[in-house]
């Protein structure tokens, strides 16, 4: 079943009950245009009276007494926000209005003279940093301020009925282990067999590979494409390439698209494992709305970002991405502003004729093909339910590979097709696309927020000037309201301090790439981010040296706001806020060399803990009953009697394992091979890799580990505690990074070293 890129292309007409559906929700659009515009002219005349109260000049103490007294109301409105729509709104309002108060105070109160450019120039680029951040976090509260939540929505009718589905898995180098369990539990997805079409585009093996210049890495893609198409010849997969490797990612779908004839089209990266029920859960919002043409659903991760996996924080708080998929994207849904994440998502074809394919201007396709379909009246559907297992990056350097690229595409997109100017969107839709795209560009204020403290400590230049008084009275009561707001809003997806870790970590390296895409735009190049590395031992990352170097700058400010404070005491009421500010920047750096200093990971797959029967049968007949315990994609941990232990000890035995049936699975039969035995808690530990025997093996081990997405909910729900408040938060941070300073430090010298005599890590 393997199909060349000279397969016959597909041209297949606009869909007419698409096209209906869109002309009907323009003409519903017309009738409500008048009532809209009233609704517009209200916002705006309410939006008009709540700025004037902020910035009404009161004095100091006062303001403070108004700013206690917003919080305290909207710590009481906030418990009935689960309850009242009404409430959570007033309580979101109430607290944006204390940060607006700040804002104007910071505007017309703490800046320093013009003729004195010295402290102007540093004082206005910090105030610009905190004016672009401020834009952020208005549009992020439109955003948000009433998120959508959708249940799963099962194909209705005749199942002959259904619409056809295109499986689409794009690679480039991954291993064809990796590829082989995703493909298999693509093959494994629950839906008709006749409706289901599941394709290999292998960029690796394409005749532009093949015809490379250097003799070896043409033997290297002709042997890829060889083992993938005997792969998929017994999966019974389609395998597909294409001549050249034009347009990276979108270039490569392209390809199949104009190939192929699904009426849907299911995307997944290569590392990311669909459950069976993909397809039940989501192919239903397309029979209800002809209209729509994006369906998306949450990238779920079994392992954890070099930031979790050092810190030690996986299992005990949401992780990074949590916040975008669980509380952003049903956001942006509320507005038909959630777009495509380039994976775990179903399109309807229809649309993307509409618009030729994917788009490929920039590195970010799938943004852009939602912002380009988006434009032209189609709607789209974010589904908050986990229906794929993928695999995030595991060294420093490859994360920030990753996010290098997501931070060019957006830059990208701000640039060459700027929503704001963008034809086709309605307000809603463009301010959610900007306050996307706003968000990267953090590499420019929080070094700036990191660093500015340093201005003062170190040179005593007064770019922000404030006094213990006005810093009591207006920065205080800032600071706990936008707290209790993030937590508010985040506070089961986000803990405090983090959000800010990510992008102090993020910042220096992808400001680079940022900058140079300002410069020139339609430059930047698709890169695939590396999984599945290793760290062999414990040391600094290779990228570690600004963080270091930012650490000991902050080290140096906190001393000098020490010394300042003896010898100058007369500024001490100047002194103390910018050491405050100097001390949450140096715990901030600290975590940040916690980070860096990578500890030891050696490439394995992640596994998931399970509680099943299940029994070993060899080839003599013996069975034995055991328990297993845990299971990724490669094996099973087994729990044995130990009276087996010499049973199994016996080298070069493939026994059959069958693992008891549910109520809601069916019984799983594969042959493994045992290789480590060990007695753990008065129970003999088995570790046993998989031993396909055919492939039905390879299909129902891949239905076992990956069909059932239960698992994936009750981890995540474990880890989405309540946050602590923002004390909380910064004591949860420093017991993360505190034990982890005795490596570091003594490992700073060496790389302090490095870095003044010019050496590679």
């Amino acid at each position: 079943m393997t199909t060349s890129s000279g397969a016959k292309t597909v041209v297949r007409p606009l869909n007419n009950k698409a096209q209906q559906a869109k002309r009907q929700s323009s003409v519903k659009s017309r009738r409500f245009s008048l009532r809209s515009v009233l609704l517009w002219i209200l916002l705006l005349l309410s939006a008009g009276l709540f700025l004037a109260l902020a910035a009404l000049p009161v004095g100091r103490f006062a303001s403070a007494a108004i700013s206690a007294g917003v919080v305290a109301a909207a710590f009481v409105l906030g418990r009935f926000a689960q309850r009242f729509w009404h409430a959570r709104t007033l309580t979101v309002l109430l607290l944006a209005f204390v940060t607006f108060r700040y804002f104007f105070w910071r505007l017309t109160g703490t800046m320093p003279p013009v003729d004195d450019l010295v402290n102007f120039i540093p004082g206005v680029t910090l105030f610009a940093a905190e004016a672009l951040s401020f834009v952020l976090f208005l549009t992020s509260l439109f955003v948000i301020i009433d998120p959508v939540a959708r249940e799963p929505s099962e194909p209705t009718g005749d199942p002959a009925l259904w619409p056809s589905v295109d499986v689409y898995i794009p690679s480039y180098n991954e291993e064809p282990e990796l590829l082989e369990t995703t493909l298999a539990a693509a093959v494994c997805i629950d839906y008709p067999r006749d409706k289901l079409h599941v394709y290999l585009l292998d960029d690796g093996g394409t005749d532009q590979k093949l015809a490379h210049a250097n003799p070896e890495l043409a033997a290297a893609a002709k042997e890829r494409r060889e083992t993938l198409q005997a792969l998929c010849e017994r999966l019974q997969v389609t395998y597909m390439t294409r001549p050249r490797n034009e347009h990276a990612k979108a270039g490569n779908i392209n390809h199949a698209f104009h190939k192929t004839s699904g009426d849907l089209l299911l995307i997944l990266d290569a590392d990311h494992v669909p459950t069976v029920g993909i397809l039940k859960a989501t192919v239903g919002f397309f029979q209800q709305d002809a209209g729509l043409f994006l369906v998306q659903t949450p990238h779920f991760f079994v392992n954890p970002d070099p930031v979790e996996y050092n810190l030690g924080t996986f299992e005990r708080m949401p992780s990074e991405n949590e916040m975008f998929y669980y509380s952003i994207q049903p956001g942006l849904d509320r507005w038909n502003g959630s777009f495509f994440c380039g994976s775990a998502a179903i399109l309807r074809r229809a649309a993307l004729e509409e618009v030729g394919g994917f788009s490929g201007d920039t590195v970010t396709e799938d943004c852009e093909t939602a912002l380009e379909l988006h434009s032209r009246g189609w709607r789209s559907v974010y589904l908050p339910r986990p229906l794929i297992a993928g695999l995030q990056p595991e060294t420093f350097d490859s994360f920030i590979a990753q996010r290098s690229r997501w931070t060019q595409g957006m830059i990208q997109l701000f640039l060459l097709k700027n929503p704001l100017f963008k034809r086709g969107l309605t307000i809603s839709q463009r301010l959610c696309y900007t306050s996307t795209m706003l968000y990267w560009f953090f590499w420019f204020w929080r070094p700036i927020f990191l660093l500015s403290p340093l201005c003062y400590a170190l040179f005593g230049l007064e770019i922000y000037r404030i006094n213990l008084p006005d810093f009591a009275c207006f920065v205080l009561p800032h600071v706990f309201a936008a707290a209790f707001l993030s937590q508010f809003l985040h506070g089961r997806m986000r803990w405090p301090l983090f959000s800010e870790l990510y992008e102090y970590l993020q910042s220096f390296h992808v400001s680079r790439a940022a900058l140079a895409t300002m410069i020139r735009p339609r430059d930047p190049v698709f890169k695939v981010t590396a999984k599945g590395q290793s760290v062999d031992e414990d040391g600094f990352s290779p990228l570690a040296t600004p963080f270091i170097v930012t650490t000991l700058l902050l080290a140096a400010g906190l001393a000098a706001c020490a010394w300042r404070y003896s010898i100058f005491p007369e500024h001490r009421a100047a002194i103390v806020p910018v050491a405050v500010w100097c001390s949450l920047s140096f715990l901030l750096a600290l975590g940040g060399l916690a980070v860096v200093y990578e500890r030891k990971r050696v490439r394995r797959q992640e596994r998931f803990t399970v509680d099943r029967p299940a029994a070993l049968k060899f080839e003599d007949g013996t069975s034995i009953d055991l328990t297993v315990a845990d299971v990724s994609a490669g094996g099973v941990g087994l729990l044995v009697d130990p009276k087996w232990r010499d049973l199994l000890s016996q080298p070069d035995r493939t026994p059959v394992l069958t693992i008891a049936a549910t109520e809601t699975e069916a019984a799983t039969t594969t042959g493994v091979r045992i290789f480590r035995i060990e007695m753990r808690g008065g129970e003999l530990a088995v570790g046993a890799g998989f031993a396909p025997r055919d492939r039905q093996d390879i299909v129902e081990m891949a239905r076992f580990v990956f069909g059932n997405s239960v698992g994936w909910d009750i981890f995540l729900d474990r880890k989405r505690v309540a946050a602590p408040t923002f004390f909380g938060g910064l004591l949860f941070f420093a017991t993360r990074v505190v034990p982890r300073l005795g490596h570091v430090l003594l490992a700073l010298p060496g790389a302090l070293r490095r870095i003044l005599t010019f050496q590679a890590p």
